[in-house]
Order: C-alpha cells, then structure tokens, then sequence
C-alpha cells in the first residue's frame, strides 16, 4: 500500500509542478504580448510626435513667409478676372449639359457641295443671339450609316536618287 500511496503522491507533484509551469508561461506570454503593444503604441506616438513639431514649425515660419511676400514676392490670390474674362464665359460653363453630345459621323459625297451653316439670328439691341443645342440620340438615318473607309495612301511618284 506504501508503493501506491508514494506513485499518487509523485503523479500529485507532477501534476501540480505542471500546472503551475504553465500558469507560469501563460503569464509571461500576456505580458510579453502587452510590451509589446506598449512598444507599438510608443512608436505610433513618437511618428505622431513628430508629425505635429513639423507642422508647428511650418505654421511658426508662415509669419515670416507672409513678410517675404508682402517685402519681395507680392503675390496675391488670382481674380475672377485672370480666368474668365467676361460674365457670359461665366454662363456658358454653367449651361454645360449634363449628359455629353452624341457623336455623329460626318459623310460627304462627291459633287455636292457643303451646306454652309445659317447666321445666328440678331438679338434687339444689337446683340448676337448664340443658342446650342445637344442631341440625347443622333438620328436614325446617321446611326444607321457608317463612316467609309478612308482610302490606302498614296506613295509619292518621283525618280529614285
């Protein structure tokens, strides 16, 4: 009886020197896992850190940035007029369509002459009235034709040197 109480005290032993070991471990491991997100989260900041000194170095320098510009440079922002030069420009930027223009082929033919496009009807006043207009869908009958092929270059003729 002796033999079996001395193998349950050892399994006893051994179990709880196991045991122990791996709360031990387990341990250890959570706080190796929680330097290092200390040491990561150090990182970020001194990044951070740094980030935020050049952008009070850039905003202490912009005083004497302005000095420059108003002794030296003279810049200055660009007017409405540097980029459109009239009201009607203006206008015409806001009339954009939505949707873009259908594209349509141009086909001519031989022998027949280029209708030329008709003046813009006078306004009163003698102001120009000056209307665009954009198609959705072109026509049916300039859908349906396609362009023709345009036709092999031609070589130039002429005597080899």
């Amino acid at each position: 009886m002796k033999q079996y109480l001395a193998s349950i005290l050892w399994i006893i032993g051994t179990t709880t020197v196991v045991a122990g070991a791996q709360v031990v471990t387990t341990r250890a491991a959570a706080e190796r896992r929680a330097v290092t997100r200390l040491n990561i989260a150090l990182v970020e900041n001194t990044v951070r850190i740094r980030e935020l000194e050049a952008e009070l170095r850039t905003r202490a320098g912009l005083p004497e940035l302005q000095r420059w510009n108003d002794a030296v440079f003279q810049l200055s922002a660009p007017q409405g007029g540097q980029i459109l030069q009239s009201p009607v420009q203006l206008a015409a930027f806001a009339a954009r369509p939505e949707a873009p223009p259908a594209v349509r082929y141009a086909l001519a033919e031989e022998g027949v002459p280029a209708a030329q496009p008709a003046p813009p009807p006078a306004a009163p006043g003698g102001a120009r009235l000056v209307k665009a207009s954009f198609e959705a869908q072109p026509p049916a009958e300039t859908a349906a034709a396609e362009p023709e092929a345009l036709p092999d270059p031609v070589e130039p003729q002429g005597g080899e040197s």
